[in-house]
């Protein structure tokens, strides 16, 4: 038997409040565009579904049409904070659920998935700083290996004698989410 697990709604909630919070955030410290950078949600998104063509131009499209901003650089943080919440919101539910879990072979496979969304989150909250400071090569780079944890956390379910249903915080959509900010960052390299 397989199980749906859905986002509760005090993750919903801190999903959303997040992402409310990082596009103010960006609105309150974006940079005057420049010539070399200035574009808009549209052309962001030709860019992100070229490189990374798994995550799509319309998912792009509507993760950022609300953006304050068309500025490479703010969409960068934009789509990073994104990421982060939502990945933040993985964490919570995950450790919810090892809560709910009485199967020590499960809430193994939890905790591995636990531990990689947040070091994922980490690199992300580094990697925003240094989108920030406008270092693009090391966020990239951050970006990249944060990509790793929806991979180890299908891993940890999948591997051996770890059992349980894979959250489905856990799903695509982060991956989408952390290649969609990977793939502006490079445009700005």
């Amino acid at each position: 038997m397989q199980r749906i697990l859905l986002f509760s709604s005090s993750s919903f909630f801190f999903f959303s409040l997040a992402l409310f919070l990082s596009v103010n955030q960006v609105s309150a410290t974006s940079h005057p565009p420049t010539c070399a950078s200035t574009t808009n949600v549209k052309d962001a998104c030709k860019l992100v579904a070229d490189k990374y063509p798994a995550v799509g131009y319309d998912f792009c499209v509507k993760t950022l049409k609300k953006s304050p901003s068309g500025d490479l650089h703010d969409l960068a943080l934009v789509a990073t904070r994104t990421a982060i919440a939502h990945a933040a919101s993985a964490e919570s539910e995950i450790e919810e659920l090892i809560n709910l879990e009485t199967e020590s072979a499960a809430k193994s496979s939890f905790d591995k998935c636990l531990d990689a969304y947040a070091d994922a989150v980490e690199r992300m909250r580094n990697a925003v700083d240094n989108i920030a400071a406008r270092v693009y090569k090391k966020a990239e780079q951050q970006l990249g290996d944060a990509t790793a944890a929806a991979k180890k956390c299908k891993a940890a379910f999948t591997d051996g004698n770890n059992k349980g249903a894979l959250p489905a915080p856990a799903g695509s959509d982060y991956l989408k989410l952390a290649n969609m900010a990977r793939a502006i960052v490079v445009s700005l390299e």
